[in-house]
């Protein structure tokens, strides 16, 4: 092994415990009386053919001077290199852009970081619940509330093949460590001002007709751009969702604050939109889920920012996206995960953002306008009623558009 090089260390089961009262990480230490062992597929970690297989009887002495030993060691893959380590592990660096709250098909939620390399290309990385549960491993809030921008390293990332795709997802040794002192770091923020804006929406938009006759196997996997705009918003006791920033628990209401049964009183408890929609274009409408991502995009901000203490709110989707619904966008939107043939349903990603616009200033007076009537006051309480009936808190079974289409089938 040379100077510098990474190597792990295998323990029986029985020596466990041992090994952890002794080995403290970000320390150094010498270490004697030890085997060598070639690890197998599903012990190998790092690119070393070899391991060091440590026990009781090993000697292990801590160093007392460590200046001139790194703190950090890496091997970072590139993008263009994630297929060379398909069924390997793999180290990557690169900008902090966002964490997506997704779930599983079981239900289990998990979060999908977004890195950004030198060249602007996004890294899809999943964060499984067995990680981001070890605050040791992965803190959200530091991570969300650091300033920007923010260099992230992310270790022991496991490449392997789902549904015919390669997928970046996280294993028991999988740290994260947010701005490492490491040459890459200046090199990245060296790089910052002048990464190029990567669009979202390069696919011409397919209508939502089209969408529909697709099937579960067509959807299967595949995101697709849909322009449509929302003209209703459905929720069912609440629009957000408020949970544990630590194990994405539940939380509950405690006077002023918030308890998690996991890990107590929560100062700082994280919220999420909790949002579905019905969206609609020239050929068709359905029902959607909204994403928490797509929502923050929709709207341009945080459920944290829009939620209040007072629990009706919760009740009453905050006014800037009542003045939003019928403004046509462009959509991400792909199949649930949970989806069967004969029940499919959609979630929206991504939302293009609009363009900020600056009403012109008047260089001329105004036309003479016709005092407000009766009539016009009517009319302006009834555009109310309507946009406040464009909310509803129930969810059907079944989508209503499906059932349709499902009707129309049978009929052929």
């Amino acid at each position: 092994m040379y100077k510098g090089d990474v190597v792990q260390i295998l323990e029986q089961r029985k020596d466990q415990s041992f090994l952890q009262s002794v080995l403290i990480p970000s320390r150094c230490y010498t270490i004697e009386k030890y085997g060598c062992g070639v690890p197998d597929r599903y012990q190998k970690w790092i690119n070393n053919e070899f391991y060091m297989a440590v026990g009781t009887v090993s000697s292990i002495t801590p160093l007392p001077d460590t200046a001139i030993i790194p703190k950090h060691w890496f091997s970072f893959v590139s993008k263009t290199q994630i297929p060379d380590y398909k069924d390997q592990h793999a180290d990557f660096v690169g900008f902090f852009s966002k964490l997506i709250n997704c779930t599983k098909k079981d239900s289990e939620p998990y979060l999908l970081l977004i890195l950004k390399n030198d060249s602007g290309e996004d890294i899809a990385i999943s964060l499984w619940k067995e990680f981001t549960s070890v605050s040791s491993k992965f803190d959200r809030v530091v991570l969300e509330n650091a300033p920007a921008p923010v260099i992230v390293a992310i270790t022991s990332i496991k490449i392997s093949t789902y549904a015919g795709a390669l997928r970046l997802g996280t294993s028991s040794a999988t740290h994260l460590y947010i701005n490492p002192p490491i040459p890459e770091m200046k090199l990245l923020m060296d790089s910052y001002n002048t990464l190029p804006e990567v669009p979202v929406f390069l696919d011409p938009p397919i209508q939502l007709s089209k969408i529909l006759d697709k099937s579960h196997s067509d959807l299967s996997d595949r995101t697709l751009t849909t322009k449509a705009c929302i003209i209703e918003y459905i929720f069912s006791d609440s629009w957000y969702h408020v949970q544990c920033p630590k194990c994405k628990n539940t939380t509950f209401k405690q006077g002023k604050n918030w308890f998690c049964p996991s890990d107590g009183i929560l100062e700082s408890p994280c919220s999420t939109f909790k949002l579905n929609a019905v969206i609609k274009d020239e050929s068709h409408s359905m029902t959607v889920v909204l994403s928490d991502n797509a929502t923050q995009e929709l709207l341009g901000t945080t459920a944290d920012n829009l939620r209040s203490d007072n629990t009706d709110d919760r009740k009453e989707v905050p006014p800037i996206a009542i003045s939003l619904l019928g403004t046509p966008r462009k959509m991400k939107i792909r199949m649930t995960n949970t989806s069967k043939d004969n029940n499919i349903r959609f979630i929206v990603t991504n939302i293009e953002k609009m363009p900020s616009e600056v009403p012109p200033s008047m260089t001329t007076p105004p036309p003479d306008r016709p005092t407000s009537s009766k009539n016009t006051n009517e009319e302006s309480a009834q555009n109310y009623q309507q946009s406040k009936q464009n909310v509803r808190r129930s969810l059907p079974f079944e989508n209503p558009v499906t059932t349709k289409r499902k009707a129309a089938r049978k009929m052929e």
